[in-house]
């Protein structure tokens, strides 16, 4: 498939098909291309936890009553982690990485989302990451980006409408 419409074809899923979750090789290989993008002075701060404990996966199911429900049903969880939160460009080389997790998981046939963690609140009033850490057994000098679900898609999704983005361009100013 080009890869435009790969693009176009990625769709945010929040339901999936029960039982079918991607193989132990399949998954390291997707990884592993997702951490291939750009990263400052080649550090790569950015880690993968993966999620398949039913149990666990209740608890993620329970940070937002609407948000992440459908946590509890999801295959396979994969939270994008930044190993060195220190290091000044950890949050946008994770949300590049997650950006490839998406799509080189839709190009396997796997349709997924994404749930913010970072900076947000559990309906409880604590902080997001401190759920899916102490759920998890994160470490504290790790941080959590976000968590992206997926699986083979049970639903179907609207496809992509094209937009004109001419609108949002400017050049050289505003």
């Amino acid at each position: 498939m080009d890869f435009k419409e790969l693009i176009k074809k990625r769709r945010s899923t929040r339901k999936y098909k029960q039982g079918e979750k991607m193989g132990e090789e399949e998954l390291l290989d997707i990884l592993t291309y997702a951490s291939m993008g750009p990263s400052k002075g080649n550090t790569h701060p950015v880690e993968f936890l993966v999620v398949e404990d039913e149990e666990k996966k209740k608890q993620l199911a329970t940070i937002k009553r609407f948000g992440t429900k459908y946590l509890g049903e999801a295959p396979q969880i994969i939270a994008v982690l930044g190993n060195n939160p220190s290091e000044v460009t950890w949050i946008e080389e994770a949300t590049i990485t997650a950006s490839y997790l998406g799509l080189l998981l839709a190009d396997a046939g796997y349709q997924s989302s994404w749930i913010n963690i970072r900076g947000e609140k559990a309906d409880d009033g604590r902080a997001a990451e401190e759920i899916v850490r102490e759920v998890c057994n994160i470490p504290d000098d790790y941080a959590v980006l976000c968590l992206i679900p997926f699986g083979v898609a049970d639903e179907r999704i609207p496809s992509r409408k094209y937009f004109d983005i001419s609108s949002k361009v400017h050049r050289e100013g505003f």
